[in-house]
């Protein structure tokens, strides 16, 4: 089946330029300019990395529309030049294979990374090769021997393995086998090893053992890592840019909005970890899909509605939350004019469209992405591929989502020029830009306009909650530009 989510999410990666092949290839890297990419092999619990994403549970593409992320032996980034290579041909079945990785490994022991990331990749052959990996055979188990100034010899095996396989959206971290060639990227991961003081690293060496070979295969390593990207920061709104507020201190907060569903849970508290505010404490519950349907149409606050605005608000997962199921819906802007935009009423460009945030299932994992929650956009427009909204996941890897702490969450929405793909959505998590992509149609007409600041909490689809949850909102603001 096709994964729409790719396809949007590079969509996505083309529009912020996370890769601008001009420049990054202009000039080698720093070793400052270099960072580790998140990515892991997974397990039976969650999807780990794939042909579209480093780690697919946590939602975290890779970093450009190519199926990996690597630097090569000139730094550069998704540079062609291999800091080693083995042309393999004719091999026998259990057959080693060597490389001198010692240029690639001290390069990453001075960067400061905690492990080795490798990456494994086909040049210009057409043959594949089909390794051992650490779940086939332990004995026969990708491994990387270093030799240090002390005279020691350091022998360890992967830590992760896995492959990528342009033909599957799946993960492929549990296979026994470790596929490289034209159709299949490998990646790697060892332990850095912790040396004594003035002792230092003299040769690396990885070896890999043959399963089967298909054709001749020529096969180089390269260092599975990105290039550091500025980070944008959104400055705090000014007294003239806001229109409205809202953060529970009234007991009749009610009366500020239009519309208040009778069948949401809310119950106004005092604010988790705040003990001076007022928070909206919001009940996900086992019997019904809605928890929050809360609606302020813009027409009573301005004389005409806008066309660009910010929205932003205060996010609090309780210690009970663990989404599944495949997640749901979260608040965001949208101008539907009760036509179009949600529950399959497909956008055409003149009924309506919505960009509501969305959050995924809880990840289980063991490393910093455990019990996070992926957040995103869940957009109504014409261009989207589908009859429902489609989902566009930010990149949390510098901030995943976790119970028991506040985040300032901001989302921006710019309406298209009628009939052109120049609309823009961005986001932000603690005022640090998390998404942009800016060549969406919203609309063909300039009767659509933002209606209305849509406050939906929604399990599903249609799966309701396993069990009992609960999140906190606070200080809601809508500003403009």
């Amino acid at each position: 089946m096709w994964n729409l989510n790719w396809r949007i999410n590079l969509s996505y990666l083309t529009a912020i330029c996370l890769l601008l092949p001009g420049n990054v290839l202009a000039a080698p890297l720093t070793q400052d300019n270099i960072i580790a990419i998140d990515w892991h092999e997974g397990n039976k619990q969650f999807e780990g990395a794939s042909r579209s994403y480093s780690y697919a549970a946590a939602y975290i593409s890779w970093p450009s529309e190519q199926m990996g992320a690597w630097v090569d032996s000139n730094m550069l980034f998704l540079g062609k030049h291999p800091f080693a290579r083995q042309q393999i041909n004719h091999v026998q079945k259990n057959q080693l294979v060597n490389w001198q990785v010692t240029t690639l490994v001290k390069s990453i022991a001075g960067s400061g990374q905690p492990t080795i990331d490798i990456l494994l990749q086909g040049i210009e052959s057409t043959g594949t090769t089909n390794f051992h990996s650490k779940e086939s055979d332990n004995n026969k188990a990708p491994t990387l021997i270093i030799t240090t100034s002390a005279g020691n010899t350091l022998k360890t095996i992967a830590l992760m393995d896995s492959f990528l396989d342009s033909s599957t959206v799946r993960s492929l971290g549990e296979s026994k086998n470790l596929k490289v060639g034209s159709q299949n990227v490998g990646l790697l991961r060892f332990d850095m090893p912790k040396l004594a003081l003035n002792e230092h690293i003299e040769a690396a060496e990885l070896q890999l053992i043959v399963k089967k070979q298909y054709g001749a295969s020529d096969i180089g390593v390269f260092w599975l890592a990105q290039q550091r990207q500025p980070v944008s920061v959104l400055t705090d709104f000014t007294d003239k840019k806001i229109i409205f507020t809202e953060d529970f201190s009234s007991r009749n907060w009610e009366d500020k909005w239009s519309i208040l569903d009778r069948r949401s849970r809310v119950e106004r508290v005092a604010a988790p970890n705040r003990p001076e505010d007022y928070a909206l404490k919001v009940e996900f519950n086992p019997e019904q899909n809605l928890a929050l349907n809360l609606v302020l149409l813009l027409k009573s606050l301005l004389a005409e509605e806008p066309e660009a605005l910010y929205f932003q608000y205060d996010l609090f997962l309780a210690d009970n939350w663990r989404a599944t199921k495949g997640g749901g819906k979260f608040p965001g802007l949208a101008g539907t004019y009760n036509r179009a935009g949600w529950g399959g009423r497909s956008a055409d460009g003149t009924n309506g469209w919505s960009a509501r945030g969305q959050f995924g299932d809880t990840v289980s994992s063991d490393d910093k992405f455990n019990n996070s929650t992926p957040l995103g956009f869940y957009s109504y427009y014409p261009d989207n591929g589908q009859n429902h909204g489609a989902t566009m996941y930010w990149n949390l890897s510098r901030d995943p989502i976790a119970p028991g702490k506040w985040y300032r969450i901001t989302q921006y929405v710019k309406l298209n020029t009628p009939t052109k793909q120049d609309g823009v959505l961005k986001a932000w998590i603690n005022q640090q830009q998390v998404f942009e992509q800016t060549n969406i149609r919203f609309r063909d007409t300039d009767q659509l306009k933002i209606e209305r600041l849509w406050l939906n909490f929604y399990h599903g689809g249609t799966a309701k909650p396993i069990k009992q949850m609960e999140l906190y909102i606070d200080n809601i603001i809508l500003a403009t530009e």
